[in-house]
């Protein structure tokens, strides 16, 4: 194998360790919806969302509200791990089981199937460089239909 050959190889299988090697971006904080810079696609699109949220690499716990025109709100909450293990939860649709793994310093990958598995949830969640935007692509894929959405949060 030629020098060049040999530290291609090298560099290609070294990156990815690298990538997950740095510093995770920390996500605490308290975060608001931007409804309006959020893409909502056919998704029911919320007056206001607020989470409180605490995270120390692998700990994650959320707390938060959404409201619809309707006066409707719902609680959120979380309490688990960026691990790759079950956890328990229930969403609007159902309880069921999410599952929470690191993709990059400033990115989560989460996986929700309802305990009956006709829901799944696919979210990638990505902290900006500056540690003040908060993206969450969103795929939901159910009985009957699939939907997708981005939510922006900012904070201070």
């Amino acid at each position: 194998m030629s020098m060049n050959l040999r530290a291609a190889f090298l560099a290609a299988v070294a990156a990815p360790a690298l990538l997950l090697a740095q510093e995770p971006r920390n996500m605490t904080g308290a975060w608001e919806l931007d409804v309006n810079h959020s893409i909502w696609g056919n998704a029911s699109k919320p007056l206001y969302v607020v989470m409180r949220i605490e995270h120390q690499e692998p700990l994650l716990r959320y707390s938060g509200v959404v409201a619809y025109g309707d006066e409707e709100t719902r609680q959120l909450t979380f309490d688990g791990r960026i691990d790759g293990q079950e956890y328990a939860m229930t969403r609007s649709f159902g309880a069921g089981r999410i599952v929470i793994r690191r993709t990059s310093a400033s990115a989560i990958r989460s996986v929700f199937t309802t305990h009956d598995g006709r829901y799944v949830e696919t979210a990638t969640t990505t902290v900006s460089r500056d540690g003040k935007t908060l993206t969450r692509r969103i795929h939901v894929k159910g009985p009957s239909n699939e939907t997708e959405w981005t939510e922006i949060y900012r904070r201070d």
